[in-house]
């Protein structure tokens, strides 16, 4: 199990440095991107509004770029053998792989009926494959943590020393004022 997760691990960082890669791409040619966009979508009203699509994909890439930070940075410790929680990267994958199914599918508005069909076909399999491995790596971290863990390692009980009560129920009698002082003198 530990190299399957380092190997998820390992494939998480490329695909987290991809999605960086793409957004510093995205943003250094922010207008081409939002121009190319416009065009491919079909729809001549979008012109009008060039500036406030050039924002949303501008903060689409950003975030982007974030995501993709924060799975390289995870995709690395779990190649290096460290455990971490992916819950939140989980959570957020579906979110995030919408908002991006829902752009690349206006894009493909000048596509005839069947090459939208295609297009939008490969990018719901790309997506969910990638989204539903964001989840496998959840759950293959949590049973890399709940495996390592014993049941023994939860609060474990301190040797007394000779200042302190001998008993459980006694300490606790001490601690309310109920007993004398911690010498016996009770």
């Amino acid at each position: 199990m530990n190299v399957i997760r380092k190997t998820l691990g390992a494939l998480f960082a490329m695909l987290g440095t991809y999605y960086c890669i793409l957004s510093v791409l995205t943003l250094a040619a922010l207008p081409n991107v939002t121009t190319r966009w416009v065009l491919r979508s079909g729809d001549p009203d979008f012109k009008y509004d060039h500036g406030t699509f050039m924002v949303w994909i501008a903060v689409g890439a950003v975030v982007v770029g974030a995501f993709g930070y924060r799975t390289a940075v995870k995709g690395i410790m779990a190649a290096r053998g460290r455990a971490d929680s992916w819950l939140a990267l989980a959570i957020g994958a579906p979110l995030l792989h919408w908002l991006w199914f829902l752009y690349r599918t206006v894009g493909n508005g000048v596509l005839d009926r069947e090459a939208q069909a295609i297009a939008m076909r490969n990018n719901v399999v790309c997506f969910g494959a990638i989204c539903l491995a964001y989840v496998a790596m959840c759950f293959a971290m949590r049973h890399g943590d709940s495996a390592r863990r014993s049941p023994n390692t939860g609060m474990q009980p301190r040797p007394l020393r000779d200042t302190e009560p001998p008993a459980p129920c006694s300490a606790l009698l001490f601690h309310h004022g109920l007993l004398g002082s911690r010498h016996g003198d009770y």
